[in-house]
């Protein structure tokens, strides 16, 4: 777990709780000197309740950095509505504060050097979508505008297991006005329809709740209105707590517009017996 702490934002990013620990961040003084923008989540753009969709916040954290290929590195929960300063770190990276602390970082990064699994079709992922382990349940995540089934504002990407291939998870995405700018999905909504989907296979299977630590994207085209995609993941590996994935986007010729490479953490205290419930 080199490049995450967990303990700070396991359980603030999921109930909206403030992280107990102190990461030290930089002085008001020195984030003001080195000030580059601010970033403000719509409260629309909720992934666990209270809290920003973590794609969401990446890819508006994202686009800070001059670089095809960006990492976000998410510490705290993403609080929703509030501005959040973003400031350089001398070093080609940024770092994004809430008042005095930090909760998000961003640097150049790459993509690992792999071979893509082959895309599952048009009607692979809408039966996928049907396949979803948690549709009818609520629970702290049901309510995400990326991968709620309910949502009448959502997104829709919904990811399940491919079938025969249960090693993958996929989802259709058929792009709404609601998420572009100029009638393509903006950066961030990009970003945000890769989170979701490259959740862990085994852990959505199992009904491990996890959390999104760190994303490393690359959006080769934003995708236009009304324009049909399919999103597909895969686990590169696992250790322990921690999930290694990979998504890609690709459209109806099969041509990939984004990849992503993703780091997911279980929580240590796993209550999928309380916490998932039947709607009424």
């Amino acid at each position: 777990m080199s490049d995450l702490i967990l303990s700070t934002h396991e359980s603030a990013a999921l109930f909206g709780r403030p992280a107990a620990i102190d990461l030290r961040p930089a002085g008001a003084e020195q984030v003001r000197s080195s000030l580059l923008g601010s970033v403000r989540i719509d409260p629309r753009h909720n992934g666990p309740r209270r809290s920003a969709n973590g794609g969401f916040a990446a890819g508006a954290i994202a686009r800070h950095i001059d670089a095809d290929v960006v990492t976000v590195r998410l510490r705290r929960r993403i609080p929703l509505g509030r501005t959040l300063y973003v400031s350089g770190d001398g070093a080609h990276g940024c770092l994004v504060h809430h008042g005095r602390r930090l909760i998000a970082e961003a640097r150049p990064g790459s993509l690992v050097p792999a071979a893509l699994p082959a895309a599952p079709a048009w009607d692979d992922a809408l039966a996928a979508r049907e396949a979803h382990p948690f549709v009818g349940q609520k629970h702290p995540l049901s309510d995400c505008v990326v991968c709620s089934p309910h949502r009448r504002d959502g997104m829709h990407i919904t990811p399940g297991p491919v079938r025969g291939r249960p090693e993958l998870l996929a989802a259709p995405w058929s792009v709404d006005s609601r998420d572009a700018v100029g009638g393509t999905a903006s950066y961030a909504t990009v970003w945000a329809a890769m989170d979701c989907p490259s959740y862990p296979a085994a852990a959505l299977r199992d009904r491990e709740l996890c959390l999104l630590g760190t994303m490393t994207a690359l959006v080769e085209r934003r995708p236009r209105v009304g324009e049909n995609l399919v999103v597909y993941s895969w686990t590169r590996a696992r250790q322990g707590r921690r999930h290694e994935t990979s998504v890609a986007i690709v459209d109806s010729r099969g041509q990939v517009i984004a990849r992503a490479d993703s780091t997911w953490i279980a929580l240590r205290r796993q209550r999928v017996a309380r916490w998932a419930s039947r709607f009424r």
